[in-house]
């Protein structure tokens, strides 16, 4: 009996977490301000105008550790934000750069007719764009807008510390676009199967222009795979010898996708990469969990110094 009633009711809950509306992802405001320091590590969380409020949660989960290790925070937008937007993210982090990253991905594409057509059909290479960028100026921790730092990520410290670039690492058949797989090998290039690019360390000058614009000089816009820009993120990144973080600490998990499913254990990880199909996991227990531990003392506990008032 047990078995036939979750069998009916896993499809319509699922649907109906997802698509509820979770009124904690507008309450960022009630996290105590971090102000942005100034840092030789440029920290840039990629967000659209429509999930700013989830990128203002996740850049505060990860620049409570990060700040005093020398990072700056950047959120990087594309497309415009609203005036209210921007207050609302400088009152949550004084001193933080907002900027759109569309000027910074055309200058880019100065002499480079691949990349520019790439850019122009693929609306998510933009966190390619911005991290061959900012690289360039020097070294450059990237993040999606979800994902979330549970825990001090002392391990990604580490590779930091060594100019080792680093990853979270995907499920066991990585995902990526089959023809620029094919692109890539034919060159004597390789990529990192399980590589995610949601979430990257980046040293000074480690990943290479050039390979990105030979690569995707043969690349066919049509047909349209969604992991093409994690394919060349993954040939970049085997180019510059990243290595993976562990993965049972940075974790990509559908792990409580459905309602009668075990969540992931967040005390025994450092962050989790909430892809869209656990979403409404983020809102419904991430999001609580960090407001939660702004409260009651693990502040102190994890980063050693005094919670902001």
């Amino acid at each position: 009996m047990k078995r036939i009633v979750r069998k009916l009711t896993t499809k319509p809950v699922w649907w109906w977490e997802r698509k509820r509306q979770y009124s904690i992802r507008f309450r960022h405001d009630l996290l105590p301000p971090l102000t942005v320091e100034k840092g030789p590590v440029q920290f840039a969380v990629l967000t659209t105008p429509e999930a700013l409020n989830d990128a203002l949660w996740a850049a505060w989960s990860w620049y409570r550790f990060l700040q005093p290790h020398g990072f700056e925070l950047q959120l990087a937008v594309d497309g415009e934000i609203a005036e209210t937007e921007r207050s609302a993210a400088q009152r949550l982090f004084p001193g933080v750069s907002i900027y759109d990253v569309n000027p910074i991905i055309a200058s880019l594409c100065e002499g480079r007719p691949a990349l520019k057509l790439f850019f122009e059909h693929h609306a998510p290479g933009k966190q390619v764009g911005l991290t061959l960028a900012l690289s360039r100026l020097g070294p450059v921790l990237y993040s999606d807008h979800d994902v979330v730092a549970f825990n001090p990520p002392v391990e990604l410290l580490a590779c930091v510390e060594r100019y080792t670039p680093c990853y979270f690492l995907d499920d066991a058949n990585g995902c990526h676009d089959p023809s620029l797989v094919e692109i890539v090998h034919a060159m004597g290039l390789e990529t990192i199967r399980r590589l995610n690019a949601g979430f990257l360390y980046i040293p000074h000058n480690a990943l290479s222009i050039d390979i990105a614009e030979q690569i995707l000089t043969q690349w066919n816009p049509v047909p349209h795979y969604y992991y093409t820009p994690q394919t060349v993120m993954s040939t970049l990144m085997r180019s510059a010898n990243a290595q993976p973080l562990p993965e049972d600490r940075y974790v990509i998990s559908n792990q409580r996708q459905f309602h009668w499913e075990k969540d992931v254990e967040y005390g025994a990880i450092a962050a989790r990469h909430f892809t869209g199909t656990v979403r409404h996991v983020l809102y419904k227990y991430g999001m609580p969990l960090i407001l939660q531990q702004s409260r009651d003392g693990i502040w102190e506990k994890q980063t050693g110094t005094k919670r902001p008032a």
